[in-house]
């Protein structure tokens, strides 16, 4: 299940975890997979962007590599879903 992203270039979603992807941002808190095989069972919240091969603007990891804990991009995008998508689905 998809929702618009609001400005985010990628989109919002819901999906099980076995389709969850290393490039997508698990929510709440924000931050990437690092393997997904660390994922609980079930449905997860995530976004996924549209162009994952570019480097992150909020700090200076580059393409592929995960963003640092203090992230303003993870933190922006957290801020932009709030608790309450993980309410929806």
């Amino acid at each position: 299940m998809a929702y618009p992203s609001s400005g985010w270039d990628g989109k919002f979603m819901t999906v099980a975890a076995a389709d969850v992807r290393p490039t997508d941002v698990v929510l709440n808190p924000a931050r990437y997979v690092t393997r997904t095989a660390d994922l609980p069972d079930g449905m997860i919240d995530i976004f996924r962007p549209a162009h994952p091969s570019q480097p992150c603007e909020g700090c200076d990891a580059r393409p592929g590599e995960p963003c640092e804990w203090d992230c303003l991009g993870l933190a922006a995008l957290d801020d932009a879903t709030g608790y309450g998508f993980a309410d929806v689905g």
